[in-house]
């Protein structure tokens, strides 16, 4: 188990060993968490932190075990599943709050469990005055559609400090969200400035940290245009093939559904066959013939009743 000195020298030097519970991120994503955890320590000394979307508790890890981090606060719905921007389900397998918890209490020391806060909730649905102090450094991480993600923006900014850093996870499938939530900052007339970190984490300076972001963390940060671009693209391309694998599956399908379809009507065709063959045979027989007189007395009968 790390101490808090150990993790700290590892959070100080960018070490992504830190990182000692699963997380559900690239190597580089893990440096640009820790760049922007070590940010947060400069300008804010001491700070609260917010994350939305948890699952195991991988990316919390670094901010229990820091001792500039004041509190943190998991806000989770815990969904067994969710959808996803690459038009594909994602599957949470025993997605709960005291499974994380014990996850982490197996790393942390009891003084860094007795930092976090969990809400089993939507961060639209928590109150304002559920988080006091107010968070200063916020992570969202959950659900990866352009439009929860806005909504878990805007469900944040109540529980934030106005100063503040709030940052996106897998930035690459919610660029429409980003945009969307610097329009409505913009609405609000809040000062913002949001840089793109290798791999996909998102950064965001709201008020006086606006600037603070533009000159601490933009020397690091992908090219902007280049970067929504880019991400744009690989989303369409990997939302093709999911769907050119499901379509050719359902072709499939068609193929085979038909293919049946083609043998019963080959067999009723063949049982049609052998009906007509047998009927002319019988009509060509001698019982047939001989019967003719029967038949001809059966049928005036069945005449003069009707009438």
């Amino acid at each position: 188990m790390l101490t808090a000195d150990q993790a700290l020298g590892m959070i100080e030097t960018l070490d992504t060993a830190v990182f000692r519970v699963e997380t559900q991120s690239t190597l580089n994503d893990r440096t640009s968490f820790l760049r922007v955890q070590n940010f947060a320590r400069s300008v804010f000394g001491r700070y609260v932190y917010l994350e939305v979307g948890s699952h195991i508790g991988g990316s919390l890890f670094p901010h229990l075990i820091d001792p500039s981090c004041e509190a943190a606060i998991s806000v989770d719905p815990r969904p067994a599943a969710q959808p996803d921007e690459r038009a594909e389900v994602f599957h949470y397998a025993e997605n709960s709050a005291a499974r994380m918890r014990a996850v982490l209490s197996g790393w942390l020391p009891p003084a860094g469990m007795t930092k976090l806060t969990t809400i089993d909730s939507d961060v639209s649905d928590v109150r304002s005055d559920a988080v006091d102090p107010k968070a200063t450094l916020a992570l969202i991480d959950g659900e990866h559609t352009d439009t929860a993600c806005f909504s878990d923006f805007v469900g944040v900014l109540p529980l934030m400090n106005p100063d503040c850093i709030v940052s996106f996870h897998d930035a690459n499938l919610i660029g429409d969200a980003i945009l969307n939530a610097e329009r409505f900052l913009k609405h609000l007339g809040i000062t913002h400035e949001t840089v793109f970190l290798p791999d996909t984490v998102a950064v965001m300076g709201l008020g006086r940290l606006a600037s603070a972001v533009r000159d601490h963390l933009k020397p690091y940060a992908q090219d902007r245009a280049t970067y929504l671009d880019q991400s744009r693209r690989e989303l369409w391309s990997h939302i093709a093939r999911v769907h050119s694998i499901s379509l050719h599956a359902e072709v499939e399908r068609l193929r085979s559904d038909n293919s049946q379809l083609l043998g019963e009507i080959e067999r009723a065709r063949g049982a049609s066959r052998d009906a007509e063959a047998r009927f002319a045979a019988i009509k060509s027989s001698t019982t047939w013939r001989t019967s003719a007189p029967v038949r001809a007395v059966v049928d005036l009968i069945k005449r003069r009743f009707a009438s």
